[in-house]
């Protein structure tokens, strides 16, 4: 028997929603895309009121029957005010900025509420696909904590969501769950929405990677610091790992307590060139582009010019944010080793 209902239960989901699947993008929550039912305490209020019912019942009590259907009207209009406080919402996706695999990638949604009653308690929340147990090999949707907010009269509110990341490559932004139990709790209220929104997870920088290799050529040398030199004082930047401490600029960390470089003109004009095939094939795969990743940033913090040479992507010397953008989304997008 629970077999066959095992294998009947996807079919009757999928019968009962089939006109209520939510669009991709921009979603407006109508009636009939707004569900509900009791929530655990309902289904306690249910089970107090029922056995009140009864016992008025047997006993032909008046007040009894009377606290009974009281308590009946006050679940129905518990079950209507919750179903409104969701319906007519329209959920609009904004942007989702790029992170460092093992950050927390930040999804950005406006909340417009378009009608004159305020909304209370709204929870959106992702929905990731999890193992139903550790040896099972189907998925199911758990709600993520998420983020409740109030919505005004005639107002939107802004909100972001953290997704956590692990590996780097490109991330589609999970269905949202919006849900609503207020005013009583007694009834739960939820709708779906599929927003569009992908994010570049660009890979995690080499903690202990070496100094940054400077010039250009087959005879490069790994260089101290991106900043050593002994020329035209340039300005400072702040301190990255591989920088070597005889460039640190110690009165400025003598008064702010923080750690920066000395810049010197000499440096400020290299231009390097990064190359995945330079690297030691012993050094693992995932671990050289980690290392490029952080060599990319090292010298977008020193202001240098430097190209960035993958397989199959090559990338001109250039310097300046953008540059520092394409270099890291082309380390992110990189094929594994095959």
């Amino acid at each position: 028997m629970n077999a066959i209902l095992q294998e009947l239960q996807p079919k009757i989901v999928r019968w009962l929603f089939r006109n209520h699947a939510e669009p991709p993008g921009d979603v407006a929550l109508d009636r009939r895309r707004v569900f509900i039912l009791p929530t655990r305490a309902g289904l306690v209020f249910a089970g107090v009121s029922l056995t009140i019912w009864f016992g008025s019942l047997n006993f032909n009590l008046q007040l009894g029957f009377l606290l009974a259907f009281f308590v009946l009207s006050v679940a129905l209009v518990g079950m209507y005010q919750t179903h409104r406080n969701l319906v007519h919402l329209v959920i609009r996706e904004q942007r989702a900025v790029p992170v460092h695999a093992g950050e927390m990638a930040d999804f950005e949604f406006v909340v417009e509420n378009p009608s004159m009653e305020p909304r209370y308690a709204v929870h959106i929340a992702f929905l990731l696909p999890r193992r139903r147990k550790a040896a099972s090999r189907k998925l199911i949707e758990r709600p993520m904590r998420g983020v409740w907010i109030d919505v005004p009269a005639s107002s939107s509110a802004r909100l972001g969501i953290g997704l956590p990341t692990r590996r780097r490559g490109r991330r589609d932004c999970p269905r949202l769950r919006i849900s609503t139990r207020f005013p009583f709790g007694l009834w739960e209220a939820w709708a779906y929405a599929s927003p569009q929104l992908t994010t570049i997870v660009y890979p995690a920088p080499e903690v202990d990677a070496p100094p940054l290799p400077l010039g250009d050529g087959g005879d490069r040398e790994f260089a101290n610091s991106v900043v050593a030199g002994t020329d035209d004082f340039a300005g400072v930047r702040s301190y990255q790992p591989g920088d070597a401490l005889k460039s640190v600029a110690w009165r400025l960390f003598a008064r702010n307590e923080e750690l920066s470089v000395k810049l010197f003109e000499s440096s400020a004009g290299q231009e390097t060139r990064l190359d995945f095939h330079d690297l030691p094939a012993a050094v693992p795969w995932e671990r050289r582009i980690a290392r490029l990743t952080r060599w990319v940033l090292m010298a977008d913090a020193a202001g240098l010019r430097y190209s960035l040479a993958l397989p199959g992507t090559q990338i001109c010397a250039a310097s300046g944010r953008a540059q520092c953008t394409r270099c890291l989304e082309a380390l992110a997008l990189m094929p594994g080793e095959s």
